[in-house]
């Protein structure tokens, strides 16, 4: 049988060969794109049939045995079977090899379970525990587990583990004969996973084809791009569905009245201050507290204290509030007040209903998305005429993908509310102020539409007042240029920059005076979390490990889905500091940010192109944004977003003008190799983070679809 799959597997692969190679042959690029498609269709059904069904063919000539008999102790009245959950149950007298196991779960367990299989063989007389495995109740084939022995095994055991309640069974078999499964979601997956390979082949003609020609082509590929982009964000951010405020009869549906389609609260009670915000501005107030302050923290030396606070719990009995800024008997919201004003408020004002965070987080990661295509686009059309199409696609799939924001989609609670936004709004202002210059007639007001995203950012997320810096090397040599500062075109445009900033900047100043007594106190060293940060200051040695966690520590991968997993932050650092789950350095982990080390290759590209002293400064941004979440927050994974597109960006840009450089060179067809490795492989990092399990996961929220991919992709188990 294996033999069979193996023909199969081979019968289909030359058949997709000899269409591939027909297609080279065609000159008609609709046919070559029509047998290129084709034959990767074929090689995709192939894959199914044969190699993704390899259990299937090796397990055809299994005798299955029903095992089910052994345990007539636990039987029930209806035949099915309820075992005891934490305790090591025997399968004593198997005598036999056995190949695999089969636990046919019934209705009343939960979504997921875990089990420990002991095994006896001829190289083990005692028992040997191996690592546990994972039952999804709705994926039939995560039931089924393959068993490796050292020839017959006497005995056998298992345990169900991380569950209080018993566990109900339809029946056990071992030496199962696996049923074959033709996976349509696994055949499209592949088969885009191919058409993506075949698309950005080194000797595609998108590498052959500069940026600046067939617009229309280029265009209708982004749209394309963009489209995809769009059903992936949304896909992400509703998989979750912990975080979605939306509830119907058929998606949190225990949320929901009856009545079409409810916006709720969410069950985790700080994950709702955006719209507890709204509501008190509403009421003329800039807390939220309502009265709700527990005396015992308002009498307390240092409430501060998150040890003194838990004890003054235990002995009061209160409760306090979670991740909320405390100031002079008040509760406030230390997240930025933008995001509010611009959603929350207005929605809460419409329909009296809470906005759902996700779907404000979705609208702008679409919104960012399409900023970093539009940004790029102009960034190679200003500057790197020569650059392929194939080139800026992959550079731009690879920027959004890859740089944080759909990290921040997947996880859509309201902490990702700030950064998102505040990542769209720099992007889009970075965008007016470049295409300012090439605008006569809108220049000034494209000044100012960049300026605006720009405070706007700040508004959202303090650390972004940094990214500011780039108005340096941008506007300096404009004004200062043959003395335009001192003329009235000067002036003017000086106006168009400057009046944004100070009225936005003027209203958080406001509102932060009105709370903190301070404009510049944005109230977050207020905050009722795991430390006390007012006394945190700024020390030196956790500058260190900030640098190494956020952007060199290598990742750790394993041989289970999905393959990455937290890494364990190990330090000297004697003091405390705040370190929640991190999956690797930024350019550890992605490769294509490896591109940052060419950047004294190409200086002399770059200062030509008057793009040097921005491409440093953008480093230097990202490294100051490092050491200012690393002291003022701690080492978090979605704090990588807050620096992680300021670094992409750089990164592009140096790839930009390298590609271009070996493009006049005719020496393009490496680099175009290298640019599609790099970025594949750094993609490939990004979606395998989006199903990492550590906090609050798809695997916990969405046992079934987990176990569904999971279970796709490990075909082999």
């Amino acid at each position: 049988m294996i033999f069979i799959c193996f023909a199969i597997f081979i019968t289909t692969a030359l058949t997709a060969l000899i269409l591939y190679k027909k297609s080279n042959k065609e000159k008609d690029i609709n046919k070559i794109l029509c047998l290129a498609l084709t034959g990767i269709l074929v090689f995709s059904i192939g894959l199914e049939c044969s190699v993704f069904n390899i259990n299937f063919y090796s397990s055809a000539k299994n005798v299955e045995e029903d095992v089910s008999h052994r345990f007539s102790s636990f039987e029930n009245d209806d035949g099915s079977y309820t075992l005891p959950a934490n305790e090591i149950i025997q399968i004593p007298e198997i005598n036999q090899n056995i190949k695999n196991i089969r636990f046919d779960l019934s209705n009343g367990n939960p979504e997921k379970l875990s089990v420990i299989i002991y095994l006896t063989d001829e190289g083990n007389k005692y028992y040997f525990g191996n690592p546990e495995r994972t039952l999804y109740k709705n994926v039939a084939k995560s039931q089924y587990i393959n068993i490796h022995t050292a020839g017959n095994s006497q005995n056998i055991a298992f345990k169900f583990e991380d569950t209080e309640e018993s566990v109900n069974l339809d029946s056990i078999s071992i030496n199962c004969n696996r049923p074959f499964e033709f996976s349509l979601l696994r055949i499209i997956i592949v088969f885009a996973i191919l058409c993506l390979c075949y698309i950005f082949r080194a000797s595609s003609p998108l590498f052959k084809r500069k940026i600046t020609e067939d617009e229309y082509s280029k265009n209708t590929l982004v749209m394309g791009f963009l489209g995809i982009q769009c059903a992936i964000i949304i896909i992400l951010g509703t998989i979750n569905p912990v975080f979605m405020g939306i509830a119907s009869g058929s998606y949190n549906s225990y949320k929901w009245d009856g009545k079409g389609i409810d916006f709720v609260e969410l069950s985790m009670e700080h994950h709702n201050q955006y719209d507890e915000l709204a509501q008190a501005i509403l009421q003329g107030k800039t807390y939220i507290d309502n009265d709700d302050v527990p005396q015992s923290l308002i009498d307390m030396e240092n409430p501060y204290d998150t040890t003194a606070r838990s004890q003054q719990t235990l002995l009061s009995g209160d409760e306090y509030r979670w991740d909320v800024a405390y100031f002079n008997g008040h509760y406030y919201v230390y997240f930025g007040i933008v995001p509010l004003l611009i959603m929350y408020l207005p929605f809460r004002l419409i329909t009296n209903s809470p906005f759902p965070s996700a779907v404000g987080i979705m609208i702008f990661a679409f919104i960012f998305c399409i900023g970093v295509f539009k940004l790029l686009d102009l960034i190679c059309k200003k500057h790197f005429k020569n650059v392929s199409v194939g080139v800026y696609l992959l550079t731009a799939l690879t920027f959004v993908n890859c740089c944080g924001a759909m990290f921040l989609v997947k996880r859509p609670d309201f902490y990702s509310v700030p950064i998102i936004t505040s990542m769209a709004f720099v992007i889009w202002g970075l965008y007016c102020w470049l295409k300012a210059f090439d605008c006569k007639k809108r220049k000034n007001l494209l000044f100012s539409v960049g300026s605006l995203c720009m405070a706007l950012s700040v508004g959202c997320r303090p650390q972004s007042v940094l990214i500011c810096a780039l108005a340096l090397p941008l506007f300096l040599g404009h004004f200062f240029k043959d003395k335009h500062l001192f003329s009235k075109k000067g002036f003017v445009d000086l106006i168009s920059l400057a009046v944004p900033v100070v009225v936005v900047a003027s209203g958080i100043m406001y509102y932060n005076y009105i709370r903190f007594g301070s404009p510049f106190d944005f109230g977050s060293s207020y905050n009722l979390t795991t430390n006390d940060v007012t006394s945190r200051g700024l020390v030196f040695g956790r500058t260190g490990l900030g640098l190494f966690t956020y952007l060199f520590q290598p990742p750790q991968f394993t041989a289970v889905f999905p393959f990455i997993e937290a890494v364990d932050i190990k330090t000297n650092y004697i003091g405390k500091t705040i370190t929640e789950y991190c999956f690797g350095g930024l350019i550890t982990s992605l490769p294509f940010l490896w591109t940052l080390f060419l950047l004294p290759k190409v200086k002399a590209t770059l200062k030509s192109k008057k793009l040097f002293a921005f491409t440093t400064t953008l480093v230097a941004i990202g490294i100051a944004i490092v050491v200012a979440d690393t002291q003022a927050g701690g080492l978090l994974q979605r704090y990588y977003s807050d620096f992680g597109y300021i670094f992409f960006l750089a990164a592009a840009i140096i790839t930009f003008s390298y590609c271009e450089e070996k493009q006049l060179e005719n020496n393009a067809y490496s680099t175009n190799k290298l640019t599609k490795n790099l970025s594949f492989l750094s993609i490939f990092y990004s979606f395998a983070l989006a199903f990492s399990v550590a906090d609050v996961t798809i695997e916990s929220q969405n046992p079934t679809l987990f176990g569904t991919i999971a279970n796709l992709v490990q075909f082999w188990i």
